[in-house]
């Protein structure tokens, strides 16, 4: 293995970045009061911070690797695997993102438990651990790829280190450390890919150069359609477009975790268009040029960059070949070591947040706020050690992109299937549900054991290869036949009553519409979104602990506002992003012409009150 040669400079900077992130950590750890703030970050936070932070979640170090490796195999065809999200956002946009955050939903089990019935939410925990502990395991293996190249180190010690890192900043800040952290790191990781596909570009001679030494086939945006066995477009669409883009957005508690933590409905929406539209483009070529770079210098001087070379590390050896200095070197292997961070804080910590919502509090004889909070922690340190052991797993696959298309291939349809049934067909039953997740994972298993029996009616024409069989299409195949399973049980089920529909309110597409009343607890306010601003200082700080806030009559009126109703509070720096801001209920009118707050509202804001602050009516 060479190793690419580096001075003190280079360690300074990256171990710099290494201790801002630590800081970071420790500096919003003093938000966490509850775990309400450590999983959800309270709840308050706006569009455009949960918007690049959903884009630092999603692209992640694995994505570098992944696609950079691909992109240099197969040229501009590596994007088809990003651009897939365009056709289920109406489903997620008013379908789902409104059904979790109205009905007050902290997990995907928890969803099924009240859908369904408790053990579906049990199959669904295992499950969704799995999945989770996967993408922590395939984020730490990708960044020791890309790393092992600079450090020389053995893998397996590189990933024992990250984890070691970002265990315990997750473990310290919770959900509102990786927002603010994963905003920064979001920005830095677009720059540094469209950086270093400027850089590449001159390394080369120009634009027309780059362009001259791709190939035709380097040159289309889609890959054939049904060869090569190991990349084309109907296996990759099926794997990556439908399995694995549905199943990150619909059933990633982690993205989940993202929309709960906006302030709002209508914030989540827009931060989730604003990821798909702008951001995830963007992120595209940020992710995958290095790999187009790397595929022109190879037809340029093959002796420069050999075919042989390992796919899974191309990013870190165009890096240090384009970068005419090393703090640009670093800024580079930083801005990988930034893309990892935010993604795998965000799986541990989503990862925490079903092993403390879905395992240890429904085992526990009502346990305290504070023990809550710090078995959250403790967890977020043992599900890193897991991750570990599934990174040593997945090192056994030949890339890092089969080894992750295989993992979304095999644990995913299921979950996936179960959500969409659940939530567009009211008459799902829980008992089709509890046979998706079983009889589901026999067929998927019988898949693996028997691909030219179960799997090549799927395959499209696509040719077999025994070491890896149909290894893309699989994915078709688990979805059709969890679904199959799904379908037939129901229709075999007696048609359920009235009561059934009743006990879904707000659960479903058809039913959604009960929602917003469920989360006030009471009738709407028609005057929702109305906004008052005033002077802080006519703020009093009362001592209570309730989650109210009393108006004066006048403003009262001007907002348009009832008692019981629901409003967001914040002071008018929205550069915070909405960490000085809360959620209170409008109490009853004050004695006086001042307005009064709680401690506990007071507290969770932490409003400057030396400035201007409004008050938005939500419901």
């Amino acid at each position: 293995m060479t190793t690419i040669p580096t001075t003190e400079l280079f360690w300074v900077i990256l171990t710099a970045y290494v201790f801002f992130v630590l800081g970071a950590g420790l500096f919003f750890a003093r938000n966490n009061q509850s775990t309400e703030d450590f999983f959800f970050g309270g709840r308050r936070f706006s569009w455009w911070l949960i918007g690049m932070s959903m884009l630092a979640t999603g692209v992640g170090s694995h994505s570098f690797a992944k696609y950079a490796s691909k992109g240099f195999e197969y040229g501009f065809s590596s994007t088809m695997t990003y651009m897939n999200d365009w056709f289920f956002m109406p489903l997620l946009l008013f379908g789902w993102i409104p059904i979790i955050y109205y009905m007050q939903v902290n997990s995907i089990p928890e969803y099924f438990e009240r859908r369904f019935n408790s053990t579906v939410r049990n199959l669904s925990t295992v499950t969704m651990l799995l999945y989770l502990i996967g993408y922590i395991g395939i984020g730490l293996l990708a960044l020791g790829s890309l790393l092992q190249p600079i450090l020389g180190w053995e893998i397996n010690t590189i990933i024992i280190v990250v984890a070691v890192i970002s265990g315990v900043y997750v473990s310290l800040g919770g959900q509102t450390a990786i927002i603010f952290t994963d905003f920064l790191q979001g920005v830095i990781l677009l720059f540094a890919g469209l950086l270093i596909f400027g850089l590449g570009i001159a390394y080369i001679g120009g634009f027309d150069l780059f362009w001259d030494n791709l190939s035709t086939t380097n040159k289309l945006p889609l890959a054939d359609f049904n060869s090569p066995p190991d990349f084309n477009f109907v296996g990759i669409f099926w794997q990556d477009g439908v399995v694995g883009s549905v199943g990150f957005a619909f059933m990633n508690q982690a993205v989940i975790m993202r929309f709960l933590a906006s302030r709002s409905v209508v914030h989540a929406r827009r931060a989730t268009m604003m990821n798909v539209l702008v951001f995830l483009p963007i992120g595209t070529v940020a992710v995958s040029n290095s790999g187009w770079i790397a595929r022109a210098i190879a037809n340029i001087n093959p002796n420069i960059i050999p075919e042989t070379t390992n796919p899974n590390g191309i990013f870190t050896v165009v890096a240090s070949l384009v970068s005419n200095s090393e703090p640009i070197f670093a800024f580079l292997v930083a801005a990988v070591v930034a893309a990892l961070m935010s993604s795998l804080d965000s799986q541990i910590n989503a990862s925490a947040a079903v092993a403390v919502n879905d395992v240890y509090t429904p085992l526990s004889k009502n346990p305290s706020e504070k023990t809550r909070l710090r078995v959250s922690m403790l967890t977020s340190l043992l599900v890193t050690f897991i991750g570990i052991q599934a990174a040593f797993l997945f090192a056994q696959y030949g890339t890092i992109y089969e080894a992750h298309g295989a993992f979304h291939s095999v644990v995913t349809p299921p979950m996936v299937t179960v959500i969409f049934l659940g939530i567009f067909w009211q008459r799902f039953s829980s008992r089709a549900a509890i046979l998706t997740f079983l009889l589901g994972a026999v067929f998927i298993f019988l898949g693996i054991q028997y691909p030219q029996f179960f799997v090549q009616p799927f395959s499209h024409g696509i040719e077999y290869v025994e070491a890896k069989p149909w290894s893309y299409i699989r994915a078709l195949y688990n979805v059709f036949a969890c679904t199959t399973i799904g379908v037939i049980v129901t229709l075999l089920t007696t048609k359920p009553g009235n009561d059934h529909y009743e006990k879904i309110k707000g659960l479903t597409l058809w039913t959604i519409k009960d929602g917003p009343e469920y989360f006030k607890g009471s009738t709407v306010n028609e005057n929702a979104g109305s906004k008052i601003t005033f002077n802080g200082e006519m703020i009093e700080v009362a001592k209570n602990t309730s989650n109210e806030i009393n108006l004066p009559q006048r403003l009262m009126d001007e907002l348009g506002a009832k008692e019981g109703d629901f409003a967001y509070i914040s002071d008018v720096r929205w550069y915070y992003g909405g960490l000085k801001s809360t959620h209170a209920n409008i109490g009853k009118c004050s004695s006086n012409n001042n307005i009064q707050i709680s401690e506990n509202v007071q507290s969770h804001g932490q409003f400057d009150l030396s400035k201007k602050i409004f008050i938005e009516l939500e419901l």
